[in-house]
C-alpha cells in the first residue's frame, strides 16, 4: 500500500510539473521577440518585462487623448484664390477639392489658438470651426499669425467654455517603422482616425514649387481635409502636421507627409507667450 501512494504522488507531482512547464512555455512563445530576448538575457526572468501591443484598445487610448482638440475647419475661397492642390498633379497638400476651403486643426491652448497649416487658410475668408462633437455649432475665427515658409498658420475662436488642447510630443524622438495615427476631417468627415507607420523621418520634397525639408513620411491615410490635423505617437502625444501627400490620382496612395511638430513649437510659443495670450 505504501508503494502504491508513492507511485500516486509521484504521477500527481509529474502531472504538476508537466502542467506548469506548457504553461511558461505559451507564455514565453506568447511574449514579443523583444520581452524573449529581454528574459533570455535575464537568465532568470525577473527583470522587468514590457509588452507591446498594437490592439484596438491601446490605439483608442491614444485618440481618445488628442481627438476632442481636432477641429474642422471651414471657409470660402477669395475670388482671386486659386487652389494650390491643383497646382502639381502628383505632389500636392491637400486641401479642398470643391469651391470652398476645408481642413483640419488642433487646439493647443484653451483661450481658443488652434494650430493648423498656412495653406488651409490662404485666401480665405469666413474661416470657422466645428468642435468635435458639435458639428452643427461653428465658431468664427480670426488668423492671429502665418508662417507661409513652413506652411504653418495659427486661428483664434473664442467660446463661452475652455477647450481642450492636444498634447505635443518629441518629433525628434521618433524613428522608421514607429507607429502612428493621423486625426483630421477628410471629405467632411470629422475627426476621423488613420493607422500606419513611420516611412521616413527625414524626407525632402518640393510642393507647389516650395521646398520643405526633414518631413515626416508616413502610410497612414491621408486625404482632402486632412491638412492641419496631428499626427499622434501611440501615447496620443503630437508628433506632426499633416501637409501632404503623393498621389497621381489624387488619393491616397500609402505616402502622406507631415510637418514635424518641433518646427511649430516656436510659432506656437510666440503667439501664446509674447503676445501676452492674446
Amino acid at each position: 500500500m505504501a508503494n502504491l501512494g508513492t507511485k500516486v504522488f509521484l504521477l500527481v507531482l509529474l502531472a504538476f510539473l508537466t502542467v506548469v512547464q506548457l504553461a511558461f512555455l505559451l507564455g514565453y512563445y506568447c511574449l514579443s521577440p523583444d520581452a524573449r530576448a529581454s528574459v533570455a538575457a535575464d537568465g532568470s526572468g525577473s527583470g522587468v518585462i514590457w509588452l507591446t501591443s498594437c490592439g484596438t484598445e491601446d490605439l483608442g487610448v491614444a485618440v481618445a487623448k488628442v481627438r476632442s482638440a481636432v477641429v474642422y475647419i471651414t471657409g470660402r475661397r477669395l475670388s482671386s484664390d486659386t487652389a494650390s492642390s491643383a497646382a502639381s498633379p502628383v505632389l500636392f497638400a491637400p486641401g479642398s477639392l470643391t469651391g470652398d476651403k476645408m481642413g483640419s486643426g488642433m487646439i493647443f491652448d484653451p483661450a481658443g489658438y488652434i494650430l493648423t497649416n498656412h495653406h488651409v487658410v490662404a485666401g480665405t475668408t469666413d474661416i470657422r470651426i466645428s468642435i468635435f462633437g458639435e458639428r452643427e455649432q461653428t465658431y468664427p475665427c480670426e488668423v492671429v499669425a502665418l508662417d507661409p515658409e513652413l506652411d504653418l498658420a495659427v486661428i483664434k475662436t473664442n467660446t463661452p467654455f475652455s477647450l481642450p488642447t492636444v498634447i505635443l510630443g518629441n518629433s525628434s524622438m521618433l524613428e522608421d517603422a514607429d507607429e502612428v495615427l493621423a486625426v483630421g476631417c477628410p471629405f467632411s468627415l470629422e475627426q476621423s482616425v488613420t493607422h500606419g507607420i513611420i516611412s521616413d523621418t527625414k524626407r525632402t520634397v518640393t510642393i507647389d514649387g516650395r521646398i520643405y525639408k526633414d518631413l515626416i513620411q508616413t502610410d497612414a491615410a491621408i486625404n482632402s481635409g486632412n491638412s492641419g490635423g496631428p499626427l499622434i505617437n501611440l501615447n496620443g502625444e503630437v508628433v506632426g502636421i499633416n501637409v501632404a501627400i503623393y498621389a497621381p490620382t489624387r488619393v491616397y496612395c500609402g505616402v502622406g507627409f507631415a510637418i514635424p511638430i518641433n518646427q511649430a513649437k516656436l510659432l506656437m510659443m510666440k503667439v501664446k507667450y509674447l503676445k501676452g495670450g492674446t
